[in-house]
């Protein structure tokens, strides 16, 4: 009977986040003008069926507004685990679709994570540069956004967020063309992955640098 009672509780709070999240998505919709653009319609295709996103990050709102702008896709979110460890934040990201990641040390658990909703047909939302832009100076790539990738043989769809979350100042999500990746050639992995993940990073920012104007 408890169980069964907690398991309610748990779909309740689900439900209930879900609203709150989607109300102020709508109003943060409003705020920022969001627009979305697909360069290639094929994205959207892939999409449908589980891609690994990636994309600039110029703010924490980041995290909230994609999703809030793919709202039939399903996107989990890949987050640092301090935001988990803030008191009024917990159950927020606990009852949405976000992954935590351990920055501070050997994490596994996102991997496990990520590669699981890869193989439900979800998308996973991953900010590769790890940490905010500052000035608009774009971080380089951590390439292990890449081992879920390599290991489903998922595809890659490169996102532009362009803008700035001003009052009333459209904010575009642009989605680009899916990222041909080979992780055939011989070497060390890490080699392999660091040059799949820097042509990821230029397929991103040539999006925005191209959208900027």
């Amino acid at each position: 009977m408890k169980k069964k009672m907690k398991r309610a509780g748990g779909i309740f709070l689900d439900a209930l986040m879900q609203m709150v999240f989607y109300v102020v998505g709508f109003i943060m919709r409003l705020r920022y003008l969001g627009h979305v653009e697909y360069t290639d319609p094929s994205a959207k295709a892939a999409m449908r069926k589980g891609a690994v996103l990636i994309a600039n990050h110029v703010s924490h709102k980041d995290g909230f507004f994609v999703p809030i702008m793919l709202p039939f896709q399903k996107v989990y979110v890949l987050v640092t685990s301090k935001w988990y460890n803030k008191k009024f934040l917990k159950p927020l990201f606990s009852h949405l679709r976000y992954i935590p990641i351990d920055l501070r040390r050997q994490d596994s658990d996102w991997l496990v994570q990520t590669e699981a909703m890869l193989k439900k047909g979800r998308n996973v939302m991953i900010f590769p540069e790890g940490e905010l832009e500052k000035d608009g100076v774009p971080k380089p790539f951590h390439s292990g956004f890449l081992l879920p990738v390599k290991h489903l043989d998922a595809p890659v769809i490169p996102m532009a967020i362009v803008g700035d979350y001003k009052l009333l100042h459209r904010q575009k999500l642009v989605i680009g063309s899916p990222i041909n990746l080979d992780f055939s050639s011989k070497g060390r992995l890490s080699v392999i992955l660091k040059e799949a993940s820097e042509q990821c990073s230029k397929e991103v920012f040539n999006l925005k640098e191209s959208k900027s104007h």
